[in-house]
């Protein structure tokens, strides 16, 4: 079993960083997604589009969101494997948890910087001219990228649902619903699945910010 874990001062909010992300990436991809031009619209539109330096300042902006919002992640998913010793000890679940969580904040990273390179290409391109079918090409690498990203995402889901109800720490039901969440996960590619993901990320970050709280209250009191 693993050293029980005390957390304290910055630590004790390490958790929140999985409903920052969220937040972050949210805003981040409104501002990259609003007004882009569909993947059928006439060349002439996609070209203007990204002749504009507003359009491809707005996508930047959006990306570095997301960027610190992986930041963010990436702490909540060391929290997660914190929590999950507590639960399970050193082992599979914790490995998981922690390789899961990681593996999908890179394919993040990946997907959202590849879309981003490509889409502001014309910033230092002749007349800031960008070939449709390479701006439509990184719209389909980046969503398989990320999509991709969701079996990562959803073992490690799997893994802390099945760490938490060993321990009891949570009620049956939303062990089975969150097991659930990580299986649905994997299926990124149909895109509702990330609504799931960002859903499970919100809430698994206030509740082990309340497990990391009632940690804190027992090494105080111990």
């Amino acid at each position: 079993m693993a050293t029980p874990f005390r957390p304290t001062g910055f630590l004790r909010w390490a958790p929140l960083g999985g409903l920052v992300y969220v937040v972050l990436t949210i805003v981040g991809l409104f501002l990259i997604l609003n007004g882009l031009p569909a993947g059928d619209a006439p060349p002439s539109k996609v070209v203007a589009y990204f002749q504009d330096s507003g359009h491809r300042t707005r996508i930047g902006i959006g990306w570095l969101l997301i960027v610190i919002g992986v930041f963010f992640l990436l702490w909540f998913v060391a929290a997660l494997r914190e929590l999950v010793r507590t639960y399970a000890g050193d082992g599979v679940l914790a490995t998981v948890a922690t390789i899961g969580g990681a593996v999908y904040g890179a394919l993040t990273l990946a997907a959202f910087s590849v879309e981003q390179g490509i889409l502001t290409m014309s910033d230092d391109t002749y007349r800031h001219g960008v070939d449709p079918l390479l701006v439509h090409a990184a719209n389909d690498v980046g969503y398989v990228l990320h999509s991709a990203g969701g079996a990562a995402i959803g073992a490690a889901i799997i893994a802390v649902s099945l760490a938490a109800i060993g321990a009891g720490a949570i009620p049956q039901w939303l062990g089975w619903v969150s097991l659930a969440a990580g299986i649905v996960a994997i299926f990124s590619i149909f895109f509702f699945p990330w609504i799931v993901i960002a859903a499970w990320l919100a809430v698994a970050s206030i509740l082990v910010t309340r497990a990391f709280g009632r940690l804190s209250a027992a090494a105080a009191a111990g």
